[in-house]
């Protein structure tokens, strides 16, 4: 196989990275991300002086494959566990202590940290929303929000969202339909800093009967060297109700109830944001590890073909990159 085949991929999260670390020594691999870094879901903001992981909160490891991934990463300190003091609550009710009964991690010093590293030998080009494919002798084109063109690329695999990925893979797509019907569910995140936070008796508490689902101190988290932080999460159920909706607006819904169910008070708060995230998680994935078109040389891959976790990313790009290579060596 020539090192000149040039292959693209949309998409910088964990499934776009993983993709092109085990391809970028058979092709020339381009990563094109629509954000100005790397890390899709497993991303981290910074609000000096406070850092929020604002997507995905930790991962597990479950398989073999990931496990045998992440041994070095855990070995440098890049991934470290995270024992963290997990409680229930729920209103006019009595808390009560939970427990992991497996390993927890988290990327250190934030969960985008994973990915950057991953991405220090990739060539990305960032603020780049691609919108278009476009075949052009036996090549692909592909084209930016913003009307530039990417051109002469053998192969694209596309690790954006189900419903992303469909509104961008051609029509005659062999899967196109397989895809269509994966469900993907929202999620707001609201990012809370504090000057000095009242001591809690849990480091992560999960809401019951509430529109929240997931409180974190965030500035708890292994190696985490911010001023006191907490990342509160809504339920799927009630983001995608009210995923439309004015967002400064349901920002300050989420924060009341988050002052409500902790005892904290409004006051104590002096930093706050609100992200919303259309495709937090997945409903019903694709129950397939990755769609491959060998015929119009495409790939598409991600969590939501096998599951809502960051392990999944992992194993969906590994899987496409494994059958791609063999594909092209036939």
């Amino acid at each position: 196989m020539s090192k000149q085949s040039k292959i693209a991929i949309v998409g910088g999260g964990l499934s776009g990275l993983i993709a092109a670390q085990k391809l970028k020594d058979s092709f020339e691999v381009t990563i094109f991300e629509k954000a100005r870094g790397v890390g899709g879901r497993m991303s981290t903001r910074r609000a000096d002086p406070y850092q929020f992981d604002h997507g995905a909160q930790y991962f597990t490891a479950r398989s073999k494959t990931f496990q045998t991934f992440l041994k070095s990463h855990i070995a440098t300190g890049l991934v470290q566990e995270w024992p963290a003091k997990i409680l229930t609550l729920e209103k006019n009710k009595k808390p009560y202590k939970r427990d992991w009964f497996e390993p927890h991690y988290v990327c250190t010093p934030g969960m985008s940290s994973l990915c950057k590293y991953l991405a220090r030998d990739i060539s990305c080009v960032f603020s780049a929303e691609i919108t278009a494919m476009e075949r052009n002798n036996n090549q692909w084109n592909l084209v930016d929000k913003s009307g530039i063109r990417y051109e002469n690329f053998d192969w694209v695999i596309v690790t954006a969202p189900s419903h992303q990925a469909a509104s961008l893979l051609p029509s005659d797509f062999k899967d196109i339909e397989s895809i269509k019907d994966v469900q993907m569910t929202g999620c707001y995140s609201v990012m809370l800093g504090f000057e000095n936070l009242p001591k809690l008796n849990w480091d992560v508490a999960i809401p019951k009967g509430s529109l929240i689902g997931w409180m974190a101190v965030n500035s708890l988290k292994p190696a985490r060297a911010s001023a006191p932080s907490i990342i509160v999460q809504t339920t799927n159920e009630w983001a995608d109700h009210y995923m439309d909706e004015d967002m400064e607006a349901m920002g300050e819904i989420i924060i009341q109830e988050f002052c409500d169910l902790s005892g904290i008070s409004l006051n104590n708060i002096a930093h706050s944001a609100t992200h919303r995230w259309k495709y937090a998680n997945t409903l019903m994935p694709a129950n397939q590890p990755f769609f491959l078109d060998a015929d119009q040389k495409i790939g598409v891959c991600g969590d939501w073909c096998i599951e809502g976790r960051v392990e999944s990313a992992f194993l969906s790009a590994d899987s496409i990159s494994n059958a791609l290579s063999n594909c092209c060596l036939l």
